[in-house]
């Protein structure tokens, strides 16, 4: 069968065409990226159990909760002088909003200074509860990029992944 179209119709088509396979090149460069990470429906350890990590606090207490204690974690692995990391941060604020049930915590990785993680997240205006990672934990949750993150359900286990730049749609679908 052959259907004749217009010039409306085949530019209509073409866009879709072109949509779908941008869609599918991003799948596929997101599925590549987090070949290495944690695999879905693995159990993490609670953050909060970590003898290693200090939590940052000011005036405003920064609860951690344990993983039965929120529906779903968003774990965030940066590096404070990752400007990647520093890019994808009004996504996580925007995220915040948005899912208010979701616990984030941000865990920071290879900085040199508790100073400099300060800095960075003065600068950037989060208040999330912030740890100080070691190497010891980048290697159970298999960080070897920045930005990294997990999605974590009330069981601890990983119900998806993600390296790059982060943005509130990813954030959002990844979510789900």
């Amino acid at each position: 069968m052959n259907f004749p179209l217009n010039e409306a119709s085949k530019k209509k088509l073409n866009w879709i065409a072109q949509f779908l396979l941008f869609i599918g090149f991003f799948i596929g460069l997101s599925t590549f990226l987090a070949k290495d990470m944690l695999d879905n429906q693995q159990s993490v350890p609670n953050l909060a159990s970590y003898p290693h990590i200090e939590q940052q606090t000011d005036t405003q207490a920064l609860l951690l909760k344990e993983w039965h204690q929120s529906p779903q974690h968003l774990v965030y692995f940066f590096a404070p002088w990752c400007t990647v990391c520093a890019l994808s941060q009004p996504s996580l604020q925007a995220f915040a909003k948005l899912k208010p049930d979701t616990q984030i915590v941000m865990v920071a990785l290879d900085w040199q200074d508790p100073q400099a993680v300060t800095d960075f997240k003065q600068k950037h205006q989060f208040s999330f509860p912030l740890l100080l990672g070691d190497q010891r934990l980048k290697q159970q949750w298999q960080v070897d990029a920045y930005p990294s993150y997990y999605f974590v359900d009330s069981q601890g286990k990983v119900t998806s992944k993600e390296r790059g730049i982060v943005t509130l749609p990813g954030l959002l679908a990844r979510s789900i």
